[in-house]
């Protein structure tokens, strides 16, 4: 059935008939409409004089209508276009959100093999740094992982034990065990490693079940607090035992009223403002400043043993006088560091050329420093001595690193002995190596087996050295600051 148009609804449809916004079948009437009828032909052909054909039949759209429906359909038509474009970024983010959590219950299997190989080994904690490399197998699929999680699953909790400080205890552990010295405090160490390392894979075995567990495990997010509570317990446990041979439970932190004394009267500022800022990333440590007048020092400070590590005079600038006497700066550094270190500590001073002459900073004394009691000297088995810089024009405080930092100050009030020969200890080294040590000589240590400062000989095979108790001849161990 053919649909009749009157002329002025043919003009009327024009915008439409030029935008190709008709349907087809409207469309097709329009253009018979326009085979029989010569004035809507003319019009639509030349694309004008519709006023008059308005003027002479009835009144037509007027320009402003004709825009108006053409902004209208130009509207519908992005609209369609945005929620395609919305559909497309929806579903490419439920796909990217899809494989997310796909590759997350993937590396889940490495987890779970690191959290099942941890607790194995805390079976036997003496043999823990015998067998690393069963943990170190599995740590590289928790690498991967850390880098998959969401941000909100990202909190900031460790998913990998400190390797180090635990081969470090496993080592301590099993010293102390052969040569007899185990004691409660080792006991309830292994209970305790025992006891983190299974709630851990506990955990971890809740979580591995819940990412794979069928479509539901799609909409799980993982627990990373719940897996880095024990983990952190296990390091703090590591830590704790190692540098102090306690537990987590049994550490007390100096309250900050007597840090910031020890600050002042290390620095010479009885009225000083000192500001303490703890450090998340180091178990008991503290930034601080220090400000009195021109005095302007900040540094860090161990919150367990007082001790003051590093410091630095960011108020005082070098200048170019001329030098003072040697000596008479080694007493200004002597005298600081008996405010630091307590007035019976004794140091052996050495003053070192300034390696940083080459960038500008030529008037400095740098002086290295060793602890001191009686006859004997710190030994320190990685690195090198303690550093303390001075203004070499002025006689002013510039530096100092200490680092690591002394256990206490009982260092330097400890009665060291010699009761046994250096040369049946060498015997002995041999025996115990199984080849040929050379003697390096005696020294102090804050041993790991003895837990206390200990006089030492110390003989070196081809790969490792070894410590001699100089008074006991038991085996000692120097504890290592790993952090």
């Amino acid at each position: 059935m053919k649909v009749k148009l009157n002329c002025s609804l043919v003009e009327d449809l024009y915008p439409l008939y030029v935008e190709n916004e008709l349907r087809p079948e409207n469309r097709l009437a329009v253009e018979e409409h326009l085979q029989h009828c010569r004035e809507c032909r003319e019009l639509y052909q030349k694309g004008s004089g519709f006023s008059e054909l308005s003027l002479s039949s009835e009144e037509t759209l007027s320009k402003e209508v004709d825009d108006r429906i053409r902004i209208t359909f130009r509207l519908r038509r992005m609209k369609v276009i945005a929620a395609f474009l919305a559909a497309v970024i929806i579903v490419s983010g439920i796909n990217l959100y899809a494989a997310n959590r796909e590759k997350v219950a993937t590396l889940l299997d490495g987890v779970y093999l690191y959290a099942e190989s941890l607790k194995e080994l805390a079976e036997n904690p003496y043999e823990i740094d015998r067998n690393g490399q069963l943990l170190s197998y599995a740590a590289e699929d928790i690498v991967d992982l850390d880098e998959e999680l969401l941000w909100f699953e990202r909190k900031n909790a460790p998913l990998l034990v400190n390797s180090q400080e635990l081969d470090e205890m496993a080592a301590t552990l099993r010293e102390r065990k052969s040569q007899g010295f185990e004691d409660e405090t080792d006991l309830k160490a292994v209970d305790l490693l025992q006891t983190y390392s299974s709630t851990l894979f506990k955990h971890v075995g809740k979580e591995y079940n819940e990412f794979h567990h069928g479509y539901s495990s799609y909409f799980e997010f993982l627990d990373t607090e719940g897996i880095g509570n024990p983990i952190r317990k296990i390091n703090e446990l590591a830590f704790f035992y190692n540098r102090y041979h306690k537990l987590p439970s049994e550490m007390n932190l100096i309250k900050e009223k007597d840090l910031k004394e020890i600050i002042r009267t290390a620095f010479h500022a009885k009225n000083g403002k000192v500001k303490l800022e703890k450090m998340n990333d180091h178990y008991g440590m503290y930034r601080f400043d220090l400000q009195q007048g021109k005095t302007k020092i900040d540094g860090e400070m161990d919150g367990y043993s007082g001790m003051i590590i590093t410091a630095f005079n960011y108020g005082h600038q070098i200048n170019e006088q001329k030098p003072l006497e040697q000596r008479e700066v080694i007493k200004k550094a002597e005298q600081m560091l008996k405010a630091i270190y307590g007035k019976t500590a004794a140091f052996e001073i050495k003053v070192e050329p300034n390696k940083e002459e080459i960038e500008g900073q030529h008037n400095l004394y740098r002086f290295r420093f060793t602890p001191l009691a009686g006859e004997y000297k710190l030994h320190f088995p990685l690195g090198e001595p303690f550093v303390i810089e001075f203004d070499a024009g002025t006689g002013e405080f510039f530096m100092l690193s200490a680092q690591p930092p002394l256990q206490s100050r009982e260092l330097f009030s400890k009665d060291y002995q010699e009761k046994l020969s250096q040369a049946s200890l060498e015997t002995k080294a041999e025996q115990i190596t199984g080849e040929k040590v050379k003697t390096i000589g005696t020294g102090i240590i804050y041993s790991t087996v003895s837990a206390d400062y200990v006089l030492v000989y110390v003989f070196e095979g081809k790969e490792n050295k070894i410590y001699f108790n100089a008074e006991t001849g038991i085996v000692e161990r120097p504890y290592l600051f790993i952090h």
